[in-house]
């Protein structure tokens, strides 16, 4: 009896503490809310930071992968992992020297070797610098050149090609501690193939089809980023106290307490950056503008496994990333899936969207049927338009310019034409 009485005092002395405890709690919260909403932001703020740990080689990326055997090439692809991400790990562990120039200003002899027989050529969207080249893959080439392709004869040692379709010179390097194994190996484990023959349009090698190809749809949910992700990574150096936020009829801004940092969120989720913080440096060169834009894309602190160096523009010193599928480039007449950088000299604006593809989803739609590559211009000459004039052309996805959080957007394979400056569906023009 004894015992049954201490034990509902011990009960009753619990439930007292546990409840003062409570009070005490809830009046913290009450009397001082935003310490406790701040501590929960820093905490999520610092998740998202480490989930964009990237390196430049993830980003500064080959995108396309095209193999020579005799004369048949092919693009070809892995969906299981990144093929254009284990060919730069594996030249990575090689030893690269003494590089020469065996070709200049040669557009046959060019082709020569973008077609070597038995080869396999990294293909960039844009052209990189020996530079970049080095701080990728792990190399001491001592060279200035611009990069656009790299060709590998994977049968024959030391047969390695740096090429620049802008100017149709060819370098070559000396390879060492080669396992041309490797690369056979990455080639059969290639499950997609599309045959294509390389063709020079306007200094742009591509990839042209010469028969019609049946390309995939891809389904993915989007994902849309909180704002205070981009206020604590590109705003703030201690707290929140130091950002003034208002509303504006576009959208909402946010200025840092010395007013050199501007970020305007508008309504329909794009974002613009503006720094002035520090004044840039006025160097041109593209090594320079990928480094500094790529570092900055890298603060936004958002996911960016598909983002891949799309293109440089020089007029404005402008860097453009673009989300890829398989090699192929995402576009978006509203600039969806691009993250761009320009450095002037008193600042650097970055624009980008907070709605982005997330995870890859199942589709209900088989694969798409796409006109040959002469077939296609042969369109487009029909319905007027100069192709002579044409900058480029590439197989991409069309993404609808949907910004619901947690819908699912469709992802359609066409063929796309830089036209005047600008990436264009064919369907657009032809309509």
């Amino acid at each position: 009896m004894k015992d049954t009485k201490t034990r509902k005092i011990v009960r009753h002395v619990i439930l007292l503490i546990l409840a003062l405890t409570s009070i005490v709690l809830s009046w913290v919260i009450w009397t001082n809310p935003a310490r406790y909403e701040r501590a929960k932001q820093v905490s999520s703020e610092k998740v998202q930071s480490n989930q964009v740990n990237r390196d430049k080689g993830d980003v500064i990326l080959p995108t396309q992968v095209i193999y020579t055997k005799g004369e048949q090439q092919e693009l070809i692809n892995n969906s299981k992992s990144s093929l254009p991400k284990a060919a730069v790990k594996e030249i990575s562990s090689w030893k690269l020297s003494n590089i020469t120039r065996v070709s200049r200003g040669n557009k046959e002899r060019f082709l020569d070797y973008a077609t070597l027989s038995h080869s396999l050529m990294l293909k960039y969207p844009s052209n990189i610098t020996g530079k970049i080249f080095n701080s990728i893959y792990d190399q001491k080439l001592n060279t200035n050149a611009e990069i656009s392709q790299i060709v590998v004869n994977v049968n024959k040692p030391n047969e390695f090609f740096l090429l620049n379709d802008a100017t149709y010179d060819v370098y070559q390097a000396k390879a060492s501690k080669q396992d041309l194994k490797q690369l056979r190996k990455l080639i059969k484990q290639s499950d997609s193939q599309y045959k294509v023959k390389e063709t020079i349009m306007n200094h742009n090698l591509i990839n042209d089809y010469q028969t019609a190809i049946k390309v995939p749809y891809y389904s993915f949910s989007v994902n849309k980023e909180s704002s205070s992700v981009f206020t604590a990574n590109l705003l703030t150096n201690t707290d929140a106290d130091s950002i003034d936020t208002k509303k504006t009829k576009d959208g909402t801004e946010y200025v840092s307490n010395d007013t050199t940092k501007r970020l305007l969120i508008k309504n329909n989720g794009f974002v613009t950056f503006n720094n002035a913080s520090k004044a840039n440096d006025t160097e041109e060169s593209l090594k320079r503008n990928l480094e500094l834009s790529f570092y900055q894309m890298k603060q936004l602190g958002v996911q960016v496994d598909n983002m891949r160096y799309f293109n440089f523009h020089e007029n404005n010193h402008e860097i453009e990333f673009r989300d890829f599928v398989e090699g192929f480039p995402i576009f978006n007449a509203d600039g969806l899936d691009t993250i761009k950088v320009a450095h002037q000299a008193k600042q650097t604006t970055t624009s980008f969207s907070i709605y982005n593809l997330d995870v890859p989803v199942p589709t209900s739609k088989s694969d798409k049927e796409l006109p040959s590559t002469q077939d296609m211009l042969d369109e487009l000459k029909y319905s007027g338009i100069n192709t002579d004039k044409i900058e480029d052309i590439d197989i991409g996805y069309e993404r609808p310019s949907t910004t619901k959080a947690n819908s699912t957007v469709e992802l359609e394979p066409t063929w796309f034409i830089k036209y005047h400056g600008d990436w264009t569906s064919y369907r657009d023009l032809v309509s």
